[in-house]
């Protein structure tokens, strides 16, 4: 491609809206157009990157032995009932005929099944694995990440089928490692991890591909003794002991205090430490029962961590009239002193060893401090862990202190065992002519999303540094001067270069505003792997000048070299 021939140009000021490096990079150096919040154009250079990494993920799922196919953007609404999934917040919805309705797919288990089980109902026709490469519809409340959360995003999405648990398991690990392969060829091997995350509704867990970046939204903690990463919505954590200087309980009392914001400002107010003071949170689970949880200060809960330890299924804050009627306090203002019988009250494992202690009073603007355990307030049988694990924590097994790290998500994959396919009614019929259960996972990689993580990790302050192996060109051509034989001898470079397989963007721009600063802070911007230079100089000392993106290091080779050196610095 010759730069003339591109219609897009580089921009030097940063894009208005844009908080993320990588919609700030990709727009500047004319990959990508945003068209709305979470919206992007792909403009030649970043389609090609985006076909790359696409090639890629198709490659190593089909040596997975996954069938290509392609299923629509749009679904019944009746697939999506028969689920319990039409009212996800995420769904587009829309009208398609008087009083019918379909949504725009955010993911295709409400395809794919009823597809696979109108051919597939003998215990033979499995194992199966189908996937797609296509545009998905999200209606994301926080599209302000760039690529990385978008509400239209290319994804990929494959769905295996399974007549028995065991054959399920051996296809994960196949899927497990075709996704290894995958980050490995685009140059994020060795800084992406398999991490252990929620199962949903599906299963007590799933697993994620988390590349570390600074700028991730996610937070990743490492077992170092057993290599395990858990994400931190299921990580099991021991709150770090916190010393005390009281040696004696003093008295309870109750301190008003108006308009306070946050645990920081409480702990000011009433002069002791952050961890001093209680969080208590009433809710209300799905079998009609009222709970308080309590996490000493500094901490949140992590309601997933609550369910489980409650046994329910789903459990929501109390409604604020509930909330007074039980404690007589506006929100806000909850303690665990002289509730009512009725409520279940939980307890944090942070909430162990601590003397004169803060907690709600259970009356508005009221905090009661000088709580202890035994006097005050009877010592739970049973400390639990439903903390939102956090720096400093340990792994309670071992008692190791985390390592801590942020990362982005760059893939999924999911065990869903037989909740579409009994929604579906889909069954696999063995050889004794009984039906049996259909077992379903679900393999996810958002093709634009890793091309956004891509460009989040691989930048400098003079802009992105592809990896060759999804890089829009290998070689960042740049003929300099107005000598007619320059740009004649960068093309019959140019000819060259192709035919031994070499990408390259040919900048031919001859105009006098384009010097030779704007075409290498173009070459950074864009951030080919190497540049070559090609000028009336280094025509006279017959060679030309290579300059490598990565180090910035430059050599000159001869001119009759150039070929077999680049293909030499591919590999």
């Amino acid at each position: 491609m010759k730069y003339s021939q591109l219609f897009v140009k580089t921009q030097k000021e940063l894009p208005s809206q844009e908080n993320s490096k990588n919609a700030e990079l990709l727009i500047r150096a004319g990959f990508i157009k945003k068209e709305m919040a979470g919206v992007y154009s792909y403009l030649p250079l970043g389609y090609r990157v985006l076909r790359k990494v696409e090639e890629i993920v198709r490659e190593e799922m089909n040596k997975a032995d996954a069938v290509e196919i392609l299923m629509p953007i749009m679904s019944p609404q009746e697939n999506w009932k028969k689920t319990d999934r039409w009212d996800m917040d995420v769904l587009y919805k829309l009208e398609t005929d008087l009083e019918k309705h379909a949504a725009l797919c955010p993911t295709h288990e409400e395809v794919v099944t009823p597809l696979v089980q109108t051919y597939c109902q003998s215990h033979k026709d499995f194992p199966l694995c189908v996937y797609q490469i296509q545009a998905k519809f999200r209606n994301e409340p926080r599209a302000k990440s760039g690529l990385l959360r978008g509400r239209e995003f290319l994804m990929k999405d494959a769905y295996s089928f399974h007549s028995n648990q065991e054959d399920f398991e051996r296809y994960y690990e196949v899927q497990k490692q075709a996704y290894h392969k995958i980050y490995e060829r685009m140059g994020l091997g060795g800084i992406t991890h398999v991490v252990a995350a929620s199962g949903g509704d599906f299963s007590e867990f799933s697993h994620e591909f988390q590349t570390v970046c600074e700028t991730g939204e996610d937070t990743i903690f490492h077992v170092k003794s057993k290599d395990e990463y858990l994400n931190k919505e299921i990580a099991p954590s021991a709150a770090p002991s916190v010393s005390y200087d009281d040696k004696e309980m003093m008295a309870m009392e109750d301190k008003e205090g108006k308009g306070i914001i946050g645990v920081e400002e409480l702990a000011e107010f009433l002069k002791i430490p952050v961890e001093k003071t209680t969080k208590t949170l009433l809710f209300e689970t799905d079998k009609g029962e009222l709970i308080a949880a309590a996490v000493r200060g500094g901490y949140d809960v992590n309601e997933l961590k609550l369910k489980k330890v409650v046994g329910c299924k789903s459990l929501q804050l109390a409604a604020e009239a509930v909330v007074k009627n039980v404690t007589g306090a506006e929100i806000g203002f909850a303690g665990l002193l002289n509730l009512p019988k009725e409520v279940k009250v939980f307890m944090d494992d942070s909430m162990k060893g601590r003397i004169n202690f803060e907690m709600g009073a259970n009356q508005t603007d009221f905090h009661t401090i000088n709580v202890n355990f035994g006097r005050d307030i009877e010592e739970p049988k049973e400390f639990y862990d439903f903390k939102v694990a956090q720096e400093g924590d340990l792994y309670p097994e071992t008692g190791e202190v985390y390592k801590t790290f942020r990362a982005i998500e760059v893939g999924n994959i999911f065990p869903l065992s037989t909740k579409f396919s009994n929604a579906f009614g889909m069954k696999a019929i063995d050889e004794n002519g009984r039906g049996q259960p259909v077992i379903m996972g679900c393999y996810g990689i958002g093709i634009s999303r890793t091309m956004g993580a891509v460009a989040e990790v691989f930048h400098d302050e003079k802009g992105l540094k592809w990896p060759k192996a999804i890089t829009p060109f290998h070689i960042y051509l740049a003929a300099i001067g107005r000598n007619d034989a320059v740009y004649t001898e960068a093309e019959k470079l140019v000819a060259g270069l192709e035919k031994a397989g070499v990408e390259v963007f040919y900048d031919d721009r001859r105009d006098k505003k384009v010097g030779p600063g704007q075409k290498f802070s173009d070459h950074e911007l864009m951030g080919m792997p190497a540049r070559i230079v090609m000028s009336e100089r280094t025509m006279e000392e017959g060679v030309v000048e290579f300059v490598d993106r990565a180090t910035g290091e430059m050599q000159k080779v001869k001119k009759d070299k150039v070929v077999d050196f680049v293909t030499k610095f591919l590999k």
